[in-house]
């Protein structure tokens, strides 16, 4: 590709990161996949790695993602809250390996290798064992003071078993099972349903009534020590062992493996059971275990250079679109669904899945015996990602939205969305 070509694709790819990144970490309402926004990256980093003049401080493979909300305090971190640099191939861990063996002249490293968690970051600090303040993430750097809506979190520790002055990072996250529920009742109260569980986590933290978070069914997962005063530890898996016995709810998928084809046999491990798991994660991370290798290693603005992610790819299954029913919730909206051929998908079987409403239907060109390509949206929810075309018989149906409620048989009519003109509460 030519210079001015690179320019031209390099100037597109940021407007379309930084929409996506806003649309994901600021208004927790993803439009794209997490996979289709880490190509979007790849291709970016590739492009300003070949065309090092053209990178910008500004671009989102300089900076971390997300802003304050208006509303909260601002919170500026200790320790900055760094993002990690994401790779997909095996091959990529090994150079990985290589560049930190070169750079600490030891012939084989130590790695802790943990499930990434798929949450929302944030801080907790606490003097003399007491809970004192917690932050998001935000861009880093700076942070939302988020405190009264942690301390509705159960499983943070208000006070810890020693007074230790003590600043952690933890992810929030909802559980696979408590996320079903909450979009099984939100489709009940005809309220827009979330995307996936992280964006449920993310909109349920960043509430500015905390009597709001309270209700949502918040955990949160320990997995780094940003700062602790006097700490004896040149370990950060023996600093995991530590929080656990302050109290914190420490990641629960954590090993420490000596060289990297034993970390990688773990990260492959993780990748088998990770359907299983309560909670979802999209990949593991590797970190280099001692702590003095890793000052020397160093970070960059964004990224320490002691750690890497290594991103699994979504699972896809193939099967075919059998028919589109139509659900008639609690207040009368009507909500398409899809009657598919069983399939085994990340550890269940998928038998239907929603269609949300007409727009995406026509969005996505769905019709009826069609085969489409499904998976699930942060290991949680099936969806419909396409339509394979090139299978396409002429045979396939068109599917219209019912002109009648299919419950009651009463006119429906399209307002926001399609809806019966009918409550039916004797349905609840």
């Amino acid at each position: 590709m030519k210079k001015e070509e690179a320019q031209k694709r390099i100037q597109e790819l940021r407007a379309k990161t930084e929409y996506y990144a806003n649309k994901y970490y600021d208004e927790d309402s993803p439009e794209i996949t997490d996979f289709e926004y880490d190509m979007l990256m790849v291709e970016l980093r590739n492009l300003e790695a070949e065309y090092p003049d053209l990178i910008d401080k500004n671009s989102l493979t300089q900076k971390v993602g997300g802003h304050v909300k208006e509303g909260f305090e601002k919170v500026e971190h200790e320790v900055p809250l760094q993002s990690l640099q994401d790779v997909f191939t095996i091959e990529d861990l090994r150079l990985f390996d290589t560049r930190v063996r070169k750079e600490t002249e030891k012939e084989q490293i130590e790695y802790t290798v943990e499930a990434k968690i798929d949450g929302l970051s944030v801080a907790l600090e606490y003097v003399d064992g007491k809970f004192v303040r917690g932050a998001t993430r935000g861009d880093g750097q700076i942070g939302e003071d988020v405190t009264a809506n942690l301390k509705t979190i159960k499983n943070i520790p208000k006070e810890l078993k020693e007074k230790v002055n003590i600043i952690v990072r933890g992810e929030v996250f909802i559980s696979k099972e408590d996320f079903e529920k909450m979009n099984e009742e939100q489709e009940i109260l005809e309220e827009k349903t979330f995307a996936n569980a992280r964006n449920a986590a993310a909109g349920s933290l960043r509430q500015l009534d905390s009597k709001k978070t309270a209700k949502r069914p918040l955990d949160i997962y320990i997995f780094n020590v940003q700062r602790l005063t006097d700490n004896p530890f040149n370990s950060h898996y023996e600093q995991l062992i530590y929080l656990e016995k302050l109290g914190f709810n420490v990641n629960v998928v954590k090993k420490r493996c000596v060289g990297i084809e034993s970390a990688i046999k773990e990260i492959e491990r993780i990748g088998e059971i990770r359907a299983d798991l309560g909670f979802g994660t999209d990949g593991a991370v590797i970190k280099v275990d001692n702590l003095e290798l890793r000052e020397i290693l160093g970070t960059n603005f964004k990224t320490p250079r002691w750690a890497i992610a290594y991103k699994y790819p979504p699972e896809r299954k193939e099967t075919l679109l059998k028919d589109i029913t139509c659900q008639v919730g609690r207040t009368g909206a009507i909500t398409p669904m899809a009657i598919l051929e069983p399939v085994k998908l990340a550890g269940s079987t998928i038998s239907k899945t929603t269609l949300h409403n007409e727009d995406f239907i026509i969005a996505k060109d769905l019709k009826i015996g069609d085969h489409v390509i499904i998976q699930k949206a942060g290991d949680v929810i099936p969806e419909v990602v396409e339509v394979v075309k090139e299978k396409r018989t002429g045979e396939e149906k068109e599917f219209i939205m019912p002109d009648t409620c299919p419950v009651c048989g009463g006119p429906a009519v399209r307002e926001n969305r399609r809806s019966c003109n009918k409550v039916y509460r004797n349905r609840m």
